[in-house]
């Protein structure tokens, strides 16, 4: 397992910040927003939390990615687990990664619509039922 004192401040670099799961072609759409922007990328990890992610480097850190504020740095850096560094991951972080806007449409035509069309076609054979007692 890779400490701290070995690391490269791979979680000092960027920041990922949760959203909501998209449900529909409109959320989707502003994910395609999103990820239209540099050093930007949406993923869904394996909790299934969607999160988008800004590649940013911490403005405490040095040249040589050590921390300048480490004794007063913020509580969520020292509280950070060890276990959940991405350095020390057996897997990606993430179940599905989208990097750019030509992924979130392939992403959409291969998965989101067929889904959807799976949902209505659901409502669609319940309400059918209902109609019927």
């Amino acid at each position: 397992m890779i400490t701290c004192e070995e690391c490269k401040g791979a979680c000092c670099k960027e920041i990922s910040v949760e959203i909501d799961t998209p449900l529909d072609l409109e959320d989707w759409d502003v994910i395609k927003w999103m990820v239209a922007h540099e050093n930007v990328a949406v993923y869904q990890d394996h909790e299934d939390d969607w999160l988008v992610e800004f590649k940013t480097k911490c403005s405490k850190l040095d040249f040589n990615s050590r921390c300048t504020i480490y004794k007063v740095r913020p509580k969520v850096c020292s509280e950070y687990p060890v276990d959940d560094c991405i350095m020390n991951a057996d897997e990606p972080a993430e179940k599905i990664r989208f990097e750019t806007m030509e992924e979130v449409e392939k992403y959409i035509e291969d998965v989101v619509k067929i889904e959807l069309l799976k949902k209505e076609e659901e409502k669609r054979l319940v309400n059918t039922e209902v109609c019927e007692v």
